[in-house]
């Protein structure tokens, strides 16, 4: 089964980084704020790796937001990122991201 990945617009992903800790989102809304795929998230799922997740039945599936925060922070953000993050900051006026180890 084929999924399209569902977009969101920058001002719905803010409202989810904006989210307590303890909120739940879905699937779809998960793979958004960690920047994955929705089917490369599902397989994380599967076979390990990924953020905690809830299952609530056997269909039905939640990520609370502070799990998906810890996820994101426990990986080492690559070259590309940081340069991609590093001309956004300092186009915004904003301290760059150190390298970390280096």
């Amino acid at each position: 089964m084929a999924h399209e990945q569902k977009k969101f617009s920058p001002e719905e992903l803010a409202a989810l980084h904006a989210l307590p800790d303890d909120a739940l989102t879905d699937s779809w809304e998960a793979a958004a704020i960690v920047r994955l795929k929705y089917t490369t998230l599902a397989w994380l799922r599967c076979h390990g790796g990924g953020p905690a997740f809830v299952r609530g039945g056997p269909k039905l599936i939640r990520y609370r937001m502070g799990d998906l925060r810890e996820y994101m922070q426990s990986k080492e953000m690559g070259d590309g990122m940081r340069r991609s993050v590093n001309a956004m900051l300092a186009a915004r006026g904003i301290t760059t991201v150190p390298k970390i180890g280096g």
